[in-house]
Parts: structure tokens; sequence; C-alpha cells
């Protein structure tokens, strides 16, 4: 007997056949436990393939391969997925499926990886700092001020980019990201490219708080400082309480 497995995230997804030397009913049976579960972080949908070569089994191994079969097909036809949307436009099925992925809940409490700073006066300075960038880099923005550097970055991949160009001169990241393959895996190349370019990391905040600083209603993983102009005190101060010289 053999199955098709698919499996997805939101970075990526793929297909495999599995063959199974004990016949049909030993691949109905892992078909019937492989759909739906987790692994890794992604996805499993697993359908068991009815070829010619199986028809010649017994009626029992037929009919409870047949069920599998009939129960995944069913699932699909009662309940058509809903069409997923980025603004105004839809999202192609084959990128909505990996989207739909459910994350590993966190509890919401900083992670092993955030190591925060003892001062109590880091986290409103932070923000402070925060708030103040991003409203002089909005001001720019609605000056349509072509020659103002950027002093943000927000989100793993525009962040890691940064520190690769030797434009992010610090890293706001949240304590409280996802237990998730994909996002660890960016986590951990953004932890590594700041020790190897000597650029510092502050973990005060979780997702909702830093999002709030630099003025988004929604959560924020992690913040590139680029440009520090107007909020250089503050900047040296965060540093210092950080051991940071």
């Amino acid at each position: 007997g053999s199955l098709i497995v698919d499996t997805c995230n939101e970075e990526e997804k793929g297909k495999i056949h599995v063959e199974y030397t004990g016949g049909i009913a030993v691949a109905g049976e892992a078909a019937k436990q492989l759909n739906g579960m987790m692994f890794g972080g992604r996805l499993i949908s697993a359908t068991l393939l009815l070829s010619s070569g199986t028809e010649d089994t017994n009626l029992d191994n037929n009919s409870a391969a047949k069920s599998v079969k009939d129960d995944t097909n069913t699932n699909v036809e009662q309940e058509p997925p809903q069409p997923m949307f980025s603004g105004d436009k839809v999202i192609p099925e084959r990128f909505a499926q990996c989207k739909r992925v459910p994350k590993v809940a966190n509890s919401g409490t900083p992670r092993a990886y955030a190591s925060k700073i003892a001062d109590p006066g880091a986290i409103p300075l932070l923000t402070e700092m925060l708030g103040e960038l991003m409203r002089l880099q909005q001001r720019s923005k609605d000056q349509k001020n072509a020659r103002s550097r950027r002093r943000l970055v927000m989100g793993l991949r525009e962040v890691a980019r940064g520190i690769r160009a030797h434009k992010v001169k610090m890293v706001v990241m949240a304590n409280n990201l996802d237990e998730y393959g994909a996002i660890d895996s960016k986590l951990q190349e953004i932890l590594d490219l700041a020790h190897a370019e000597d650029v510092s990391v502050i973990f005060e905040l979780n997702k909702r708080k830093l999002g709030k600083a630099v003025g988004k209603s929604i959560k924020v993983s992690v913040v590139g400082v680029q440009n520090v102009m107007g909020a250089e005190q503050q900047f040296k101060q965060l540093k210092k309480m950080a051991g940071i010289s």
C-alpha cells in the first residue's frame, strides 16, 4: 500500500510518497493516524492511494482503506476552505493552505532566549526612544524627505537584512515570540548575526507592547534601529543600562 503525505507551514510546503510493504491495511491505518497531525510546525495531510495492484487484496482490507479515503474526501467536500485575503486581494489557495496551519501558542511569558535588563527604567526609556524615532520617521515620510534615512525597520527578514548590510545599530526583539519552527530558525539567525556584528539586542517588551511602542495596532516581533538621530540620549542610556559599550 502507499499514501501521499502533504506538509506545509508559513514558509513552505512539500509532498512525499510513502510505500508500505505491510500491505494496504497498514498503509490505511498509517494514513488515518497521520492525517491532521502537527509535526515540526507543519500540518500533515495524508491520503491513501488505491492503485490497480491493491485491488486483489481481501475485502476487509479494501473496505478499511476505502473508509480512510472517503473520510478525507468527505471532510473536504463538507467544509470547503474560506478564501483568505491580503488587503483586498485574494491569497492563492496554495499559499492560504500554509497560512491556515495553527501555530503553537505560547503563554505570553518571556522565553529562555530573552535576558532582560535589571534596571526598571529600561522599559520606559526604550518605549520613549522607539516612539520618538517612529514619530520622526513618519514626519519625514509625510514631508517626502527623500534624503532622510530610515530610522526603524520591522520584521524578522527586514531586520536580518539590515544587520547583514551593517545598517542596524540595535535590535529590539519581543521576548515572547511563538515557538514555531520557521520563526525559531529566523530568531536564531538574527541573534547569531547580531553577535557576529556586535549589535546589541534588547528584550524588554513583549510583542503587543513592542507594537504599541512603534505606534502599531498589531503585535510586532522585532525592530531594528538604524538611525538614532533625534533619540541619541535614550540610545546611549539604554546601551549603558545593558552594559554595552
